[in-house]
């Protein structure tokens, strides 16, 4: 009996150090192998992870692929985090019902393609491994030991107990911010509100689209109601529209896909070298449909499996600019890169082409992008330099709302509400 007790004392522990130690960046694909992770609940690519607490068996799916011929042996666990996305110190037994990790088994060795691939596909949560309180989530995938992360998704937790109400004026509160700019009006009421100290124990997180970069984390409310909290005449909900996703499509390489000036095939995969993209902020806006920069994995030969049967290619991006930028960094941004900015994002700058470039390996589908520049001193990103600033820019917002129970010891998640900004 005192071995056992030992037992679990010695996995308690590792389980906790597991997310103190080990988990250090979301979104973050930890080893090169690791290609097109998708994490969307089950039946809806194009939707945000986020899973209510009342129904959350199977809700989430999860895909990616290993590049090897070998299947390596994956486990995955869950860990909490605060509003802000750092783990919170909660035991693993708080917020999970049931094993604290599971076996990824369900896989598939690529097919006829050039690059070797696993493909992995996993719903969960599963009956026998359930967060059991709302919140925000790191899904980390991990091999043999907890120190081999493979990589980390954000998913979400939401336990709905709040009405929360959006607008966008035409023009920003503000004029001197610029009249191109999108304001986000909000107003929030919620259960029990002001015995919970809301100018204390409330945050709210303000997402454009998948971005993280530019996210809103943290926000106070300017005026505070009876009946209501109210977010309005604050620069912090006012963002810079920008403009429509690029996009590119390798769902065929035996015809040239579109913005393509060659394919070819090397020894061991295909390149696909894209015509140059040329700067947007001096041009008039032009409406075009996008997907808020996320991909779809697809293939145009609708009789292959594009889990398995899709291959892999290098895509070469080039960006005209005669001068380099001696303060900004150039970034490619969206699901295409994870919405990370990092080395596996930054473009290099080409003195003799007058370019910026980057090259990356994608699987065949379908891919928005954007071009973002990040300044060297601030770490403040920017999109009109590049693409332009105009209002009439399609852009997705999500509003988070957090509680803080002091009690509890951990930011609930009790609402969210998404709106377009040209909903029609």
């Amino acid at each position: 009996m005192k071995h056992k007790l030992l037992i679990i004392l010695i996995l308690a522990f590792y389980s906790n150090a597991f997310a103190q130690n080990y988990v250090v960046d979301a979104d973050k694909n930890y080893k090169e192998t690791v290609k097109t992770v998708m994490l969307y609940p089950t039946g809806y690519e194009l939707d945000k992870p986020i899973i209510s607490l009342d129904n959350m068996e199977n809700a989430l799916q999860l895909e990616f692929d290993i590049l090897t011929s070998e299947a390596p042996y994956l486990h995955y666990t869950y860990v909490h985090c605060d509003h802000k996305w750092q783990p919170d110190g909660l035991q693993k037994h708080q917020y999970i019902n049931g094993f604290q990790q599971n076996e990824l088994l369900n896989y598939e060795f690529s097919l006829n393609t050039f690059i070797d691939y696993v493909h992995f596909e996993q719903q969960f949560p599963t009956e026998d491994m359930m967060p059991s309180v709302s919140g925000n989530y790191l899904l980390v995938v991990f091999g043999e030991e907890p120190d081999d992360i493979y990589f980390t998704r954000r998913f979400m937790v939401v336990d709905n107990n709040s009405v929360i109400d959006v607008t966008m004026p035409r023009y920003p509160f503000d004029l001197n911010l610029g009249k191109e700019q999108q304001e986000i009006d909000i107003e929030i009421s919620y259960p029990e509100m002001f015995n919970n100290r809301p100018d204390e124990y409330s945050f709210v997180t303000i997402q454009q689209n998948g971005r993280w970069d530019n996210a809103v984390v943290g926000l106070k409310p300017t005026y505070i109601y009876p009946e209501k909290l109210s977010y309005i005449n604050n620069e912090k909900t006012v963002f810079e529209s920008g403009n429509q996703y690029l996009r590119i499509n390798t769902s065929n390489f035996d015809t040239r896909p579109e913005k393509t000036r060659t394919v070819y095939r090397e020894d061991d995969y295909y390149v696909v070298t894209l015509y140059h993209d040329t700067k947007r902020n001096h041009v008039t806006y032009t409406e075009e449909q996008d997907i808020y920069g996320l991909m779809s994995i697809y293939l145009e030969k609708n009789y292959l499996d594009p889990r398995i049967e899709g291959d892999y290619a290098r895509v070469d991006f080039a960006l005209d600019w005669p001068d380099y930028m001696m303060d900004k960094d150039v970034y490619i941004l969206g699901a295409i890169t994870n919405w990370r900015l990092d080395d596996d994002s930054k473009m290099d700058y080409d003195f003799n082409e007058g370019c910026y470039k980057k090259s990356l390996m994608l699987k065949q589908g379908y891919y928005d992008y954007m071009y973002v520049a990040k300044d060297r001193n601030s770490g403040k990103t920017t999109l009109e330099p590049i693409n332009g600033n105009f209002w009439e820019t399609d852009n997705l917002y999500t509003v988070y709302l957090y509680v803080h129970d002091p009690n509890m010891i951990y930011d609930q998640l009790i609402g969210y509400y998404t709106i377009r900004s040209q909903q029609k």
